[in-house]
């Protein structure tokens, strides 16, 4: 592991959400000091961040990365019509294609300042979903899907045997693998799922100590069919219930929820996971977040598969998480700048079970972001860098990622992998995809 020095950024305290002009010290895969002044070992890489905001790297709470190739087949449809297409698309996947779908997912979540991302795979595509995640360096969480309750005569179902024995081959891939790779449980949901089901995987998880990441009340009709199934309030009550809830466990979407589901929610210690593009684009709905913290809740925020977000830019979805709040309850205080960062790190990093990831402090494990603040005139303005970087930038302009110690972007290039190769594998794949796209 290398020693890097990185001199004279401009370093963000979330808490006080103010910066001040620091030094960092990055010595195997810690930050070994900050201050004012620090005096490197000898060989130590220099880092000139002037200009540079010095950020904890982000965590992408939910996502599925084979859907990366879809942006674009996938538009405007209607919810109902949008599923079957995708268990179509997902189904006509190659292992080539499903790779650089992966890869391009995983080098694109990086290249904005993401380390860590939690991830939903396929099952016939878990090989090379796992060989990408490998391949790019990044932290994740993998967990396939499972489901067996049909929403639509499109939905793969499998047995509750079967589901478990699928949950422990990705614990044996990531075993093997003792790298940066951790295997969580993931049903469906409960529209998708049965109560014996999400019981099973929620057991499962817990004897092994995983994460369960599910989705939560994404549709409205879905959420109404789970009520009079169940005879619930909802699904968060259902969950619940069943006792699934817990601090182990993550909720993408959580819109159609009630305050007495919210309270349970507070209760238990889950984490609800905004992924506000994806609500959106497909016009799921917008769900309470600003009540949410009022609560004392722990969101956090994820991009999704980018056949229903087109983004896997945290910053980007950052900013969209808090406009929308502010307009949803048109208080412009709803969902401020310092409590977006806070779901974009240590919130993401503690609900993906890292303990030393989401703050910059010394001792902590060094994953952090420097992004260039000097050379767009939009962000110029000292006084502000934390609020210019999440309302008037994007992802493009972080300049450099460390992970885990390691330097994997810097000037905007990856130092570890060949792009051109990267981006040419990746152009034949999508036009393999395409061609069979247009048979469907």
């Amino acid at each position: 592991m290398g020693c890097y020095w990185i001199r004279d950024c401009e370093l963000a305290d979330l808490e006080t959400f103010t910066t001040r002009r620091s030094q960092i010290l990055i010595c195997g895969n810690r930050i070994e000091k900050i201050g004012e002044t620090i005096m490197p070992p000898a060989g130590c890489e220099v880092i000139e961040a002037q200009g540079m905001l010095a950020l904890p790297s982000f965590a992408d709470c939910h996502s599925h990365l084979t859907q990366t190739f879809m942006k674009g087949p996938l538009d405007d449809y209607p919810i109902t019509s949008w599923l079957v297409r995708l268990f179509a698309v997902e189904g006509i996947m190659s292992e080539e294609e499903n790779y650089y779908s992966c890869l391009l997912g995983c080098l694109t979540a990086l290249r904005c300042g993401t380390t860590a991302i939690n991830d939903m795979a396929k099952w016939p595509l878990l090989d090379s979903t796992v060989e990408a995640l490998r391949d790019s360096r990044l932290r994740a969480t993998i967990g396939v899907t499972i489901a067996d309750v049909a929403e639509n005569e499109a939905m793969p179902l499998v047995s509750v045997d079967e589901a478990l024995r699928r949950t422990e081959t990705v614990c044996d891939l990531i075993r093997k693998d003792k790298g940066r790779l951790r295997a969580s449980a993931a049903p469906v949901g409960l529209p998708a799922c049965s109560k014996e089901m999400v019981q099973s995987l929620k057991r499962f998880a817990e004897e092994r100590g995983m994460i369960l990441h599910t989705h939560l009340a994404e549709g409205r009709k879905e959420t109404e069919d789970v009520r009079r199934r169940f005879k619930t309030a909802g699904e968060a009550e259902a969950l619940y219930e069943f006792g699934v809830l817990g601090p182990n466990t993550l909720l993408a979407h959580s819109i159609w929820l009630s305050d007495h589901e919210l309270d349970l929610i507070r209760e238990t210690g889950a984490h609800p996971v905004h992924c506000p593009s994806t609500n959106l684009k497909i016009s799921d709905g917008m769900p309470p977040i600003a009540e949410m913290l009022k609560k004392g809740i722990a969101v956090t925020l994820g991009c999704d598969g980018e056949a229903s977000s087109s983004n896997r830019d945290m910053i980007r979805e950052g900013r969209l998480a808090a406009y929308l709040q502010k307009g949803r309850t048109l208080d412009p205080a709803a969902l401020s700048a310092a409590q977006v960062y806070r779901m974009m790190t240590i919130n993401g990093m503690r609900a993906l079970g890292y303990e030393r990831l989401g703050e910059l402090r010394e001792g902590n494990v060094a994953d952090l972001i420097l992004a260039d603040m000097d050379h767009d005139v939009s962000l110029l303005n000292p006084s502000y860098r934390l609020n210019n970087f999440l309302y008037a930038a994007n992802g493009q302009a972080v300049d450099s990622v460390f992970l885990d110690g390691e330097l994997l972007l810097r000037k905007g290039r990856f130092t570890f992998l060949d792009e051109e190769a990267v981006m040419a594998g990746a152009r034949k794949a999508i036009e393999s995809l395409n061609r069979k796209i247009a048979k469907l």
